[in-house]
């Protein structure tokens, strides 16, 4: 009988620190994630690193290398880093004129005839 209460008690204060145990690794798994969106997040405005932290919430912390990718990815896709300038667009705009078919007919061509005389003054 003494046997048997020794092995539950054994038992229970292993449960308790497997308990510990599983809630110390949590808590370094949050830590390192943390650390680890404060790296990503560089360079991001307060609002934006706000929003990266709300997404970031969805990411599961599997290692700390692919929740970095995660991570990387997600501010690529929601925060591009080079906006595209007015003069690429403007350059980018000019080639699809030129690229565009000028065989207009009826009024459709008096239009564009119209409005080329426009852009020639």
């Amino acid at each position: 009988e003494s046997m048997v209460e020794k092995l539950d008690d054994m038992e229970t204060k292993l449960n308790e620190q497997i308990e510990k145990n599983i809630l110390l690794n949590s808590r370094l798994a949050e830590s390192v994630a943390d650390g680890i969106l404060d790296q990503v997040s560089e360079g991001l405005a307060e609002t934006q690193k706000e929003k990266l932290a709300s997404l970031s919430e969805s990411v599961e912390f599997e290692s700390e290398e692919t929740y970095r990718e995660k991570l990387e990815t997600l501010k690529e896709s929601y925060f591009a880093s080079k906006p595209q300038s007015s003069t690429a667009k403007t350059e980018t705009l000019s080639e699809g004129e030129a690229s565009a078919p000028e065989s207009y007919t009826g009024s459709m061509a008096s239009y564009m005839r119209t409005l080329g005389s426009l852009g020639n003054t």
